[in-house]
């Protein structure tokens, strides 16, 4: 086996290389990072044979066109997308082998918004502080760049690939609706907003792996609380009544009320939602009440 490379004749809208996160330098105000939606990224991984999830190309919107210099097995998984090999077209969650001097394109998406190329071996690109995620400024890019060449394992041999039912991922369920748990600081959110909360059809404002801002008319909050540690998944409520939901690449402290927080699978739900969709929050568990 050597060291190829393919190379990247379009980018897509935003496609960056995702690992599994670059883990343990919170502390120094570094983000995780790592995959929008883990259980499509994961997917990807285990479908292409990688027996613990490697460096892969995440895809936003639409994706990028390769040109492969030597072959490699990959899996396209996640939201669906038309999938070329030199004009052909090729099955989601089925690997299959690009072999030296084809073309694979990797088109816009027509559910959800964000898929997963894994790699038989993961992409080799360089370590920054032990991860191959990608986040400017601790990678020299926060995305992959027109030309550049994205090294791999050249490995031909088509291993014992894992067979798995075809489903629909849950971050693909058709529902309007996320379910969250009490934050920190739920108890200081005053009971008239606590209310309106879960009686509010909010819309998926401006978003990206930072974030994602749900809009909703809500009143506004007096409480200005010290900053404090925000975790991926955390749920601000910002003063002027917005909610601003912490995702991969998300700040490591914030100011605002952190009124609840979001597990992975609904992390990867909202990562699979655009701009303009509507949401209410229901509890994750509904026996939850906590109505003043």
């Amino acid at each position: 086996m050597k060291k190829a490379f393919c190379q990247l004749l379009k980018t897509g809208f935003y496609s960056s290389i995702q690992d599994a996160g670059r883990k343990g330098w919170r502390a120094k105000g570094i983000p995780l990072s790592g995959p929008m939606d883990w259980e499509s990224y994961s997917r990807a991984n285990r479908l292409v044979g990688n027996e613990s999830p490697l460096a892969s190309l995440e895809m936003t919107l639409s994706g990028p066109t390769l040109l492969f210099n030597d072959p490699i097995w990959v899996v396209c998984s996640g939201a669906k997308q038309e999938v070329l090999l030199n004009g052909e077209e090729k099955e989601q969650d089925r690997p299959f082998l690009c072999d030296t001097g084809d073309v694979l394109q990797l088109g816009q998406m027509t559910q959800g918004v964000r898929s997963y190329l894994a790699f038989l071996g993961g992409l080799q690109t360089e370590l920054h502080l032990g991860s191959r995620s990608q986040y400017a400024p601790i990678s020299p890019e926060s995305r992959v760049q027109k030309g550049e060449k994205l090294p791999f394992i050249s490995n031909p041999i088509s291993p014992t690939f894992p067979t798995e039912k075809k489903r629909l991922a849950k971050a693909f369920e058709e529902r309007d609706f996320i379910r969250v748990s009490p934050g920190i600081e739920w108890a200081q959110c005053p009971a008239t907003i606590q209310k309106q909360l879960f009686n509010t059809a909010f819309v998926i404002g401006s978003n990206d792996r930072m974030g994602y801002r749900l809009e909703g008319k809500l009143s506004p909050l007096e409480i200005q609380p010290l900053s404090g540690v925000i975790l991926p998944g955390t749920i601000q409520l910002s003063t002027a009544g917005t909610l601003l939901v912490a995702m991969a690449d998300s700040q490591v402290t914030g100011g605002y009320l952190r009124v609840l927080m979001i597990d992975q699978e609904e992390r990867d739900f909202l990562a699979q939602q655009s701009a303009g969709k509507k949401l209410r929050l229901q509890w994750l568990d509904e026996t939850l009440y906590f109505s003043k």
